[in-house]
Formats: structure tokens, C-alpha cells, sequence
């Protein structure tokens, strides 16, 4: 009885013994594989690292990859990896010094162009703004920096001008007309516009570059607009051929569908039929061997069977190929219509974005007039078949040209904008929004009773009254004027907006800051 307990004991260690065993294999591969993914990280990390304004510390990294790509024991690097995480925190501290050298002189560089002479009002507006940015608003060292040297490039192409003959107006107004040129720059540079439009719009560009005078940036901007007009006009035109090139391909796929559904309606029927005459056989070879009373009174019938069943297997080896043939081809097609698929969502983001870009106002990024004209007539047909309440308001910034010429234009568009999206948020989904020009804009409230529509306009109005606007330590108030009047008996578009914009008139001459109703 102890001999019998001590061999189970025996054979139950060897159990446990190789469970062990197979335990530590997997831990043993597992950390393999662990170890080769770490080093692979820590090559790539090295890779990544490399410190150009350190050669020794560079040179240390490589050697590093080096020996991670060439050894096995990871653990003969612990001594560099040491050295070089303290050469690291070095150079991290360096790079701190840096910084900080590099914040004070782009301080001290802002500080001598303000000092300069003869440079306009806006600029130094600009400059000022730089300078005193609060560190957590600023995008990074980088961005202030290019924003300086802008503001130098600026500079001095106005220092550069003649000495004589020049007033401060006409400075102020040469420093506009090279904003505007450094904007028409940046906004072509974003077009992607290919073929005839895209090249003349790069030789616009350079044709900016050379400081056109106002004349000319005007004669610019015009042939810009009317180049992205035809670009869009062009991308539109090849959606359009993309989307009947699309219908013809879906149709042809309907019509390979369409014989393959019947191929396989034909295999399926073919395949019944076979599996009909396979049981008659086996049928047959039951009968024939309760009937038979040897074998040689069977083999002539088995043979008959044999050659039965031998044409059964070639037809349905051939079933088999059709079928194979059938799959591939609807494989084929489940591949064509995913890349149709993905060929389709494509042209729609890009055909989207470019119907929001004509209808978005550049400056707010509320609609446009275009866009207010199509949705105006959408609602004024909606409410002449459902008489549903329709209001229409026309808001206007007070005093906005008195913000433009104290705080330059600038600030005004950032008013604009500021103000635009304020009356966006204050508005139901359902509401809609447009500049309608200058600081003046359209809103249409379809569907809204007396108290909504009235909450609403009185809650935009306060409001915008409310926005904490600064500039310069000083609070700025801004407040706008409200016109509004429903849709009502035989009216059409054009009374409603010309009573909207009688009512605004008196809002502006009666203290402003007021919504009146007419």
C-alpha cells in the first residue's frame, strides 16, 4: 500500500514537473518576444532622438542602436543607457537655457522695432499685441517667431520707401495693402486646385510677391475669385462625370449579379438533380444485393453502378468549378463595389467641402448672401403652403465704424466674428444665420410663436451686450440693433427684408441697442 501511494506521488510530481515545464517554455518565449518588441522600440526611440546640436550625444545614441541590433543580452547596455540618460538630462537643460535666452531676446527684438520711427499705427497695434500675449494663449516659440519676423518684413518694406512724400495715411494704407497681399498669399497657397487654374494662381502669387499697389491687388483679387470660381466650377463638373461613370459601373455589377444569381440557381438545381441520381444508385446497389444470390450474378450490375457513379463524380467535380468560378467572380465584385464605395465617400466629403466653402461668409464662418438668398426662398415657399409663423430680423453692430477707425480693422474682425458666432450659439437649430454685408446680419426664424421668436432676439441682443470684449486694458461695450417683422397676408421676400430693414433704421435712430418690430 505504500509502495502504490509512493508511485502515484512519483507519477504526480512528473505531472507537475511538466506542467512546470511547459509553463516556463511559454514564459521563456513570452519574454523573448517581449524583449525583441523593447528592443525594436528602443532602436526606433533611438532613431527618433537624434541630437543634431550634440554630436557626442548623438554618436552615443547611434552606438546604441548599433549594439541593440547586433546583441542578444540587452542587459551589457545598462552602463551606456545610464551615461547616456545623464548626457540627456545635459542636454535637456541646455535646451531649457535655451528657451529662455531665445524668450528674451524675442522680447528685446520686439521692443527695438516698436522703438522705430515713421512705422504706422496698425502695426505697432499688432506689435503690442505680440509682445504682451499671454504665454498660455501662444501656440509655441516657433509661431511667435515667424509672427515677429512678419511683422519685421512689414517694417521694413515701409522703411525701405522713399523718405519724402509719404504722410502717415498713406503709410497706414501701404501697410493694408501688404496685409492683404500676405493674405491673397496664404489663401492661394491653401487652394489644391490642378491644371490652367491652379498655374495661374501660382503666377498670382508670385505677381504678389513683387508689392503690387492697390490698383493692381484690387485687379489681383478680382482674377483670384473668378479663378477659384472656375476651379469649383471644374471639380464640380468631374464629380458630376465621376458619379455617371459610377452609375455605369453599379450597373454593369447589377447585371453580373444578376447572372450569377442565375448560375446559381442553375448549380443549385443541377446539384439536386445529382443528388436524386446518386440515391437512385445506392438504391440500385441495395436491390441489387438483397436480389443477387453470388457474386458473379452481381458484377455486371456493379459495374452499371460503377460507370453511374463515376459520371456522377465528373459532374460534380464540374459543378464544383463553376461553383469555384461563381465565388471568384462575386468575390470580384464585392471588392469592386467596396473601392466604388470608398471612390464615392471621397468625392462626397470633397464636393461637401467645397458647396460649404461658397456658401460660408470667409471672415465669420456663418452663411453668405448666396446661401441667405437659396434658404430665404426655401422658407418663404414653406410658409406659403403651411402659413406656419415666419420672422425675419436684421441685426446690426452699433457704432462699428467708429471700432474700426479708434482700434483699427483688425479688431473689427474680430468683433465680427466674435459677434457672429454669439448670435449662432443664441440661435435654435432649426434657426439660420447670415452676413448680410459690412457688420449687418440676417437671421430667419421659421416655425417660431410670439414668445420664442421674441426670447430669442431679446437673448441675442443682451447677449452680445454681455461679451467681455478688451483691447488695450479697456473694456470695449458692443451692442447691436434689431429690426424684425413676420411673414404675413400676400407678402414676398423683398417686402419683408425692406420692412426688417425700416424697423432697424428707427432701432439705430431711437438709442440703439433695441429690437423693434414692424
Amino acid at each position: 500500500m505504500s509502495n502504490f501511494s509512493s508511485d502515484d506521488d512519483v507519477i504526480l510530481f512528473k505531472e507537475k514537473l511538466q506542467h512546470s515545464q511547459l509553463v516556463f517554455r511559454d514564459l521563456a518565449l513570452k519574454s523573448r518576444r517581449e524583449a525583441t518588441i523593447l528592443k525594436r522600440l528602443i532602436s526606433r526611440l533611438v532613431a527618433a532622438s537624434q541630437v543634431h546640436d550634440d554630436p557626442l550625444l548623438s554618436e552615443r545614441l547611434s552606438q546604441i542602436r548599433r549594439e541593440l541590433d547586433s546583441q542578444e543580452d540587452v542587459s551589457r547596455l545598462i552602463p551606456q543607457l545610464a551615461l547616456v540618460e545623464r548626457m540627456v538630462n545635459r542636454h535637456n537643460q541646455a535646451t531649457e537655457r535655451a528657451k529662455d535666452s531665445l524668450e528674451c531676446q524675442f522680447q528685446q527684438s520686439g521692443e527695438t522695432l516698436k522703438c522705430l520711427p515713421g512705422l504706422p499705427a496698425q502695426l505697432k497695434r499688432d506689435l503690442r499685441t505680440l509682445l504682451t500675449t499671454p504665454a498660455a494663449e501662444q501656440k509655441g516659440s516657433t509661431d511667435k517667431i515667424v509672427a515677429l519676423l512678419q511683422l519685421y518684413e512689414r517694417a521694413l518694406k515701409l522703411l525701405s520707401l522713399p523718405s519724402s512724400g509719404h504722410s502717415a495715411r498713406d503709410l497706414l494704407n501701404i501697410d493694408r495693402i501688404n496685409q492683404l497681399c500676405s493674405e491673397l498669399q496664404h489663401l492661394i497657397t491653401e487652394l489644391d486646385f490642378d491644371g490652367e487654374v491652379g498655374d495661374r494662381l501660382l503666377d498670382i502669387r508670385s505677381r504678389l510677391l513683387l508689392s503690387p499697389d492697390a490698383q493692381t491687388l484690387l485687379e489681383l483679387t478680382l482674377e483670384s475669385v473668378q479663378l477659384i470660381l472656375d476651379g469649383t466650377r471644374n471639380e464640380r463638373k468631374a464629380s458630376q462625370a465621376f458619379l455617371s461613370q459610377l452609375n455605369d459601373d453599379l450597373s454593369i455589377l447589377q447585371r453580373h449579379n444578376g447572372r450569377s444569381i442565375d448560375n446559381s440557381q442553375a448549380i443549385a438545381t443541377q446539384r439536386s438533380s445529382l443528388n436524386e441520381e446518386l440515391a437512385a444508385s445506392v438504391d440500385s446497389i441495395h436491390n441489387h444485393l438483397q436480389e443477387a444470390e453470388s457474386l458473379e450474378e452481381l458484377r455486371p450490375n456493379l459495374s452499371q453502378v460503377a460507370v453511374n457513379l463515376a459520371s456522377l463524380v465528373a459532374r460534380n467535380r464540374e459543378l464544383e468549378e463553376r461553383e469555384q468560378l461563381l465565388m471568384e467572380q462575386l468575390q470580384h465584385n464585392e471588392q469592386k463595389l467596396e473601392a466604388l464605395y470608398q471612390q464615392t465617400m471621397d468625392y462626397r466629403r470633397r464636393l461637401g467641402d467645397q458647396e460649404r466653402k461658397l456658401l460660408l461668409d470667409p471672415l465669420t464662418k456663418v452663411y453668405n448672401r448666396a446661401a441667405l438668398d437659396d434658404r430665404l426662398e426655401h422658407e418663404y415657399r414653406c410658409w406659403v403652403r403651411y402659413q406656419t409663423p415666419f420672422c425675419l430680423a436684421m441685426i446690426d453692430i452699433d457704432h462699428f465704424k467708429s471700432v474700426n477707425d479708434q482700434y483699427g480693422h483688425l479688431v473689427g474682425d474680430k468683433v465680427l466674428k466674435v459677434v457672429a458666432r454669439t448670435v449662432h450659439q443664441c440661435l435654435r437649430d432649426t434657426d439660420f444665420i447670415a452676413r448680410f454685408g459690412g457688420e449687418e446680419f440676417v437671421v430667419l426664424l421659421p416655425d417660431a410663436d410670439e414668445d420664442t421668436r421674441k426670447a430669442l432676439l431679446n437673448n441675442v441682443r443682451e447677449t452680445v451686450s454681455k461679451l467681455p470684449f478688451k483691447f488695450k486694458d479697456t473694456r470695449l461695450t458692443i451692442t447691436v440693433s434689431i429690426g424684425a417683422s413676420l411673414f404675413k397676408d400676400n407678402d414676398n421676400t423683398v417686402d419683408v427684408l425692406e420692412r426688417a430693414d425700416n424697423a432697424l433704421y428707427n432701432a439705430k435712430h431711437n438709442g440703439r441697442n433695441k429690437l423693434v418690430w414692424a
